[in-house]
């Protein structure tokens, strides 16, 4: 081979060379693509930071109903400074743990009305409790208010049971507000009759079972008469005095949530 031919041929290889080299090679403006580990890396980054939002969103809102809870304002009430109307038991509470039978539960508009009509709606779920004492919410005279008007026994009919024990109940409230006399004696005294309430200012103004056992002594002559009740099974093995119930304010209590 001349010299001329491999001169020619080795010019004609640098040219392509150097043409595959313009070809291949990316201007220098633009940047070269992450690889892999690069991006792997970078997605971990953006599901860290999605993960850091959620926790932040969720502690914020645990924090609002936290705060929303604390500043929420107390369900009790009262209407004086009296021992009556000074209890600070919680309202609605003995609904809601299941402490009111069905049968009375249907019949609470019908108490919460006449509570209202009387000024005395923060004793709604006392009525209830009393409700649920007098008759499960089985019978005609729900409340057993008949008495009070100096009727026979079952006179009224169920929401006249209700508006006459709603009323009678405020009655004895503004008495034992008048002798400083606390809500269990109030309770007591819709079983006993409002004497119970002179009985109890005269013996320091605040019930006790006590009290209530000597004023039924008093009424009954000192007569007895069985009665299975736990309460009583555990006072004083199954009996009370002829009259009235000398648990009555026990036994509605235990239908409260203090």
């Amino acid at each position: 081979m001349s010299k001329s031919v491999r001169n020619s041929r080795k010019q004609h290889r640098n040219h392509g060379h150097r043409a595959s080299l313009r070809r291949t090679a990316e201007p220098a403006h633009i940047k070269p693509r992450p690889g892999p580990t690069a991006r792997k890396r970078k997605r971990r980054q953006s599901r860290a930071r999605r993960r850091q939002l959620l926790v932040l969103l969720i502690a914020a809102v645990l924090i609002a109903l936290i705060a929303a809870l604390v500043h929420q304002p107390s369900t009790s009430g009262s209407t004086s400074g009296t021992g009556a109307a000074s209890d600070d038991r919680p309202l609605e509470t003995n609904i809601t743990h299941g402490l009111i039978s069905d049968a009375v539960v249907a019949y609470r508009d019908v108490v919460a009305d006449y509570a209202e009509q009387n000024g005395i709606s923060e004793y709604t779920d006392v009525l209830l409790a009393i409700m649920q004492v007098e008759s499960g919410g089985e019978l005609d005279d729900l409340m057993q208010s008949s008495g009070s008007l100096e009727l026979p026994s079952d006179s009224l009919q169920q929401e006249a049971s209700i508006r006459q024990g709603c009323s009678y109940f405020a009655h004895l409230l503004h008495r034992a507000e008048s002798e400083s006399c606390d809500l269990d004696t109030v309770i007591q005294a819709y079983n006993y009759g409002s004497g119970f309430i002179d009985y109890v200012a005269e013996h320091g103004g605040k019930y006790t079972l006590e009290l209530s056992e000597k004023f039924a002594q008093q009424q009954s002559g000192g007569a007895t008469v069985p009665y299975d009740n736990p309460i009583a099974v555990k006072r004083n093995d199954g009996w009370r005095y002829a009259y009235g119930n000398m648990f009555y304010a026990k036994l509605v209590n235990q239908h409260l949530v203090r």
